[in-house]
């Protein structure tokens, strides 16, 4: 019998990328959209696909996919962001990997922004694993959500072509939100960070995108992103250095619901 396959989506306002996103893994699974109120039709467009709409306001990222996991009805799971798409190479292999041992999938992930192909830097390839049988995974953390699991992860042949900042104010607007409600989950950790380690960081990152991971190599664009997201590592360390030590601040679930 073959395994069935929930494509869990989560979304707000994505009325622009849904379609494409939907028909870029026709034919593969079930589509599962956990949408946090959206107001522009998200999730009409995703029923007249023939997707499961759950409605669930949004508190941290983990914690909307955990709730996914609970809905879930399929031997197996595989997390898409709207504004990902599979190419036909990556739908044959995750067809492959479920009917085969139980590892989680790890998937090649290109990166697009402001309308161009970024190779190098900040936004160079990355791999991200996605693909999980059911009851094998839990996710944690508030903004930058990871998957635990102990299973073994493969990677996958094909990849996902992630369509992500649309413009500079995209961008700019999204690194800020990430750096308070990062220093915020931090703080709640008891992780602390002067002024000098902050600096300290924000040139590390900058040396890591730009020489290690030669983003010199794309050129303007490459250069601007690498020194916003040195900008970024700045700032949440700043915050992070700004509150006060010994009092965990209340998790900010409006500033999190802002990010996506």
């Amino acid at each position: 019998m073959a395994m069935s396959i929930d494509i869990v989506i989560l979304t707000k306002n994505e009325s622009k990328n849904l379609p494409a996103c939907l028909a870029s893994f026709r034919g593969l699974g079930q589509a599962v959209i956990i949408d946090d109120g959206s107001l522009d039709g998200t999730g009409q467009i995703a029923k007249e696909a023939g997707a499961l709409v759950y409605e669930r306001v949004l508190d941290d990222f983990s914690s909307q996919r955990n709730y996914a996991l609970e809905v879930s009805k399929s031997d197996w799971v595989f997390f898409l962001d709207a504004d990902e798409r599979f190419t036909p190479e990556l739908i044959e292999a995750v067809k492959g990997h479920v009917e085969g041992p139980r590892q989680a999938g790890r998937v090649l992930r290109k990166n697009f922004a402001f309308g161009r192909k970024f190779r190098f830097g900040h936004l160079a390839p990355d791999r991200v694993t996605r693909l999980f049988p059911k009851g094998e995974v839990k996710w944690v953390g508030e903004v930058h959500e990871r998957a635990e699991t102990g299973l073994p992860v493969k990677d996958l042949d094909g990849h996902l072509f992630h369509l992500t900042y649309r413009d500079w104010e995209h961008f700019l607007g999204k690194m800020e939100r990430y750096a308070r409600v990062w220093a915020y989950e931090a703080a709640k950790k008891g992780k602390k960070c002067g002024v000098f380690g902050a600096l300290a960081k924000c040139w590390a990152n900058f040396f890591k995108n730009q020489v290690l991971k030669l983003g010199i190599l794309d050129g303007p664009f490459g250069w601007a992103v690498n020194a916003v997201s040195a900008y970024y590592t700045l700032s949440k360390y700043l915050i992070l250095s700004s509150l006060c030590p010994g009092q965990g601040p209340e998790k900010k679930a409006d500033e999190t619901k802002e990010l996506k």
